[in-house]
């Protein structure tokens, strides 16, 4: 009984999140922040349903009309339901995920990382901005203990998003290369 209060309590703190926050505002304060001074237009682009799932919604940035970057908001895995340490489940819908947003420049090298939404109890502490900032200026690539530092306290949620920015980083270059960007 009282894990269904639980649940349904943060499913309801998860909607009510969402209700108020959408992805183009979060994106928008992100980008005033990376291309500050400027005057910035997003221009959403219209992804393939073969890349949908990957990624939430994705714009170009320009600043007095010229492409300066893009900016990407997505949801990756955290710790599954109910901690880190909770037996083994193989359905997706048992891990708790958290959205972030990353920004690039034309050439897809990362300018910021942001964690947009992080409600799990668990791996918080890959929202820092010191440990996201190791991502800047990078396109893909990443490695857990080789090119990037681990977080004690957030081995899952942080292996989840290197692999999340590496696949989104192929992505990318598989949409440029189809010509979609």
């Amino acid at each position: 009984m009282k894990k269904g209060i639980k649940i349904a309590s943060f499913l309801l703190a998860v909607m009510l999140v969402f209700a108020f926050t959408s992805p183009g505002k979060q994106i928008n304060k992100l980008v005033s922040k990376v291309w500050k001074g400027q005057e910035i237009s997003l221009e959403k682009i219209i992804l393939p349903d073969s890349f949908k799932m990957k990624i939430i919604e994705l714009n170009k940035v320009y600043s007095n009309k010229e492409l300066v970057g893009y900016a990407c908001f997505t949801t990756a895995k955290g710790c599954r339901i109910g901690g880190c340490a909770a037996p083994e489940v193989t359905s997706s819908a048992s891990y708790e995920t958290f959205d972030y947003i990353v920004i690039y420049d034309t050439d897809f090298s990362i300018l910021k990382v942001e964690v947009a939404n992080y409600s799990g109890q668990y791996g918080y502490e890959i929202c820092r901005a010191k440990w996201l900032s190791q991502f800047m200026g990078k396109t893909f690539g990443f490695k857990l203990e080789e090119n990037i530092d681990g977080i004690s306290g957030a081995t899952i949620s942080a292996t989840y998003l290197i692999d999340d920015l590496n696949s989104i980083g192929k992505t990318l270059q598989s949409l440029r290369s189809s010509e979609v960007i």
